[in-house]
């Protein structure tokens, strides 16, 4: 049984950003900055999430064909995913200097982009309202609900034809990820030297 071409591009691409993809992009925010501090992948983080706002609001996204939209759209969620990974990474382990633990960052890149496909799971008809982030995301999405309800733009954000609602569940699944692996790099800190450098 053979992949149609959009899910081996896809397949290519989310192998991509949990093998070289987060190396890469250390490697590249390292040429910023070396050691990178934390506001530089946090500073990336909200550059593409402004593009992705432009691209969104624009209805290029929406209108590049199956494709490029669907290559584009988890193109842009699997960067953001891999930046949430990198940056309590650069906090945690800037000062080491025994080289970067790259099976570490695959794991975490591996965990939060297998994420994406949970975000993207809720079919939704175009005759019924977007679903609540809640029904999307682990830990932000229920946040992000009670806000938009409080400040009373649900209307504006849950339609179908919304543009802001990718930027929001985009953001809310860097959020996500952050915080894994914030408390993981946190937990792995914790552990004595000469554990962490045995595995």
């Amino acid at each position: 049984m053979f992949l149609d071409p959009i899910s081996l591009l896809l397949l290519v691409l989310f192998l991509f950003f949990i093998i070289p993809g987060p190396w890469l992009l250390l490697t590249g925010l390292r040429k910023l900055a070396d050691p990178v501090p934390l506001y530089l992948p946090v500073l990336v983080s909200g550059i593409v999430l402004l593009v992705t706002c432009g691209l969104s609001v624009s209805g290029i996204l929406e209108n590049a064909g199956v494709l490029a939209g669907t290559l584009g759209v988890f193109g842009i969620m699997f960067l953001m995913v891999t930046l949430a990974v990198i940056t309590p990474y650069c906090y945690f382990r800037s000062a080491e200097k025994n080289g970067d633990p790259w099976m570490i960052l695959s794991l975490l890149a591996f965990i939060g982009n297998f994420l994406v496909y949970f975000t993207i799971l809720d079919a939704v008809r175009t005759d019924r309202p977007l679903p609540l982030f809640g029904s999307r995301m682990i830990g932000s999405g229920h946040l992000l609900d009670i806000v938009i309800s409080a400040l009373g733009v649900g209307e504006t954000v849950y339609t179908i034809s919304s543009p802001f609602y990718f930027v929001i569940m985009v953001a809310a699944l860097w959020l996500d990820v952050f915080i894994i692996s914030f408390l993981y790099f946190w937990l792995l800190s914790l552990l004595p030297a000469a554990f962490r450098q045995e595995n």
